[in-house]
């Protein structure tokens, strides 16, 4: 993978934390591909539930910030 594929699925994956409202650890890939649809376009949100699951979630600050653990499905690339 070159440097400017893993810099853009690392924006990609920043960018899905702040799906509205849906906490993103538990979804299958199907729930999940559902609720970024919501935020991306198809593509790129079939792209992240194909390829990670969330693994942990913090949210619920004085701000804006939101984090989510991603972790690579086998195969990932």
């Amino acid at each position: 993978m070159t440097l400017i594929n893993a810099a853009y699925i690392r924006a990609l994956l920043a960018d899905a934390c702040y799906v509205d409202d849906t906490p993103l650890t538990g979804l299958t890939s199907k729930k999940l591909k559902k609720a970024l649809t919501d935020r991306m376009t198809h593509p790129l949100a079939e792209f992240i539930s194909n390829n990670f699951t969330a693994v942990s979630q913090a949210s619920g600050y004085d701000s804006s910030f939101e984090a989510t653990v991603w972790q690579g499905n086998a195969g990932t690339p």
